[in-house]
């Protein structure tokens, strides 16, 4: 009955633990072995949040939350991001791709995505 009662007690403050609040203008880069998937439609990514939330099962997944592949940027290793919007409290962010060798620079990507990048600190003088 006591492990029960710790459980129940311990559980809310583990997974609030696990919520990070990135700033808008942080920097974010893509390290070895870690990549993301970037969005073009804002649309695509809530959808995607939205089954992932709701754990849909493999056939209801694909029907709802389906993504043509063309709309997507797949981040490579040493590319750099800049946080410049939040949506939905947090869980998706507009984010510009700070590299020349794409034409678009705009996409959108889901907050627990982001945990696979480390952050840039800004220099200090």
């Amino acid at each position: 009955m006591k492990i029960t009662l710790f459980l129940i007690l311990i559980f809310p403050v583990l997974s609030f633990a696990n919520a990070v609040n990135y700033d808008i203008g942080a920097k974010l880069e893509s390290d070895r072995g870690s990549t993301i998937a970037l969005f073009h439609y804002r649309a695509d990514a809530f959808r995607l949040e939205t089954a992932r939330d709701f754990n849909l099962d493999a056939g209801d997944f694909m029907r709802y939350a389906s993504i043509d592949v063309r709309d997507m940027y797949k981040a490579k290793r040493g590319d750099i991001i800049r946080l410049e919007e939040s949506y939905r409290n947090g869980k998706v962010y507009r984010i510009e791709l700070l590299s020349d060798k794409v034409r678009r620079k705009k996409y959108f990507v889901l907050s627990r995505d982001l945990k696979k990048l480390s952050l840039i600190l800004p220099e200090s003088s």
